[in-house]
């Protein structure tokens, strides 16, 4: 699968993935290989290459990303979404059709929960140039769109939620 996507220069955002064909919306456009897992107390013991591309699990788990993945760029209006993931592989499945030469990017709040904030590079016309990490930042609208794709432990938060309002 990851014959159809190429790694290069994306710009201020540093290396992208771009689609090298054509896919249509709910189409797998690859599928990556689970990196390991790193519990909050051995995150300081990493190294920054590693550190800087985190996908949460939970408030205790992180997965240290492999490539491609790890280099699909963060954009406030996505193409593609990590689907549902076994133990060893995670499909990302365009959300919309994406064309050849495209870059492939993702909405990195689908699991996040720490609340930290950057800066956005992703030049998406509803992009506010800054990013809160936090799932339940997004609005309802998204929250549910992006929801039957999110972490267990984001599914349950949001049950939880729901539940109390």
């Amino acid at each position: 699968m990851r014959k159809y996507v190429e790694i290069k220069e994306a710009g201020k955002k540093g290396k992208g993935v771009f689609a090298l064909r054509n896919f249509r919306k709910g189409e797998i456009v690859f599928t990556n290989l689970r990196g390991r897992l790193a519990r909050e107390k051995d995150l300081e013991k990493i190294r920054k290459s590693e550190g800087d591309h985190l996908n949460e699990i939970d408030k205790e788990t992180w997965e240290i990303m492999n490539p491609p993945g790890r280099l699909v760029n963060h954009s406030c209006n996505p193409n593609a979404i990590p689907g549902e993931s076994s133990k060893k592989r995670v499909p990302y499945i365009a959300l919309r059709s994406i064309r050849k030469g495209d870059e492939i990017t993702v909405d990195y709040r689908i699991n996040a929960h720490m609340g930290n904030t950057w800066k956005c590079h992703c030049g998406s016309k509803n992009c506010s140039g800054k990013v809160k990490s936090d799932f339940f930042a997004l609005g309802e609208k998204l929250q549910k769109k992006y929801l039957p794709y999110s972490s267990e432990f984001i599914k349950n938060e949001y049950k939880k939620r729901q539940y109390k309002s």
